[in-house]
């Protein structure tokens, strides 16, 4: 998919992957910081510091994917409003993973 694009694609469906390749990113990131944020939680041993830190990685990582979906959710909107021919749908994102992890697995 993304070698078809890159050499016969639009400029709008080129734009368009790379924003989806973004919000993956993005997704991943956030879950990573979650997880990183959980263990620090857990072994904080009643470090007071570590809590507050532990707690700020995870709420942060939280607001970060939230920003990530209104932003995703603003660009859908605007090229509404524009009358752009953006077409980036949350299959797109799901059709674009599954080409990830198959070519990082095989």
């Amino acid at each position: 998919m993304i070698r078809d694009l890159l050499e016969n694609g639009s400029i709008v469906d080129i734009v368009a992957t790379f924003i989806a390749l973004a919000m993956i990113t993005a997704s991943i990131l956030c879950l990573v910081f979650i997880i990183v944020g959980g263990i620090t939680f857990i072994l904080s041993a009643g470090n007071e510091e570590k809590i507050k830190k532990a707690v700020h990685t995870i709420r942060f990582a939280i607001i970060g994917l939230f920003v990530t979906f209104i932003a995703f959710f603003a660009v859908s909107w605007i090229s509404k409003l524009l009358d752009i021919p953006f077409e980036l749908s949350f299959s797109t994102i799901v059709t674009l993973m599954q080409e990830i992890f198959a070519a990082i697995s095989s």
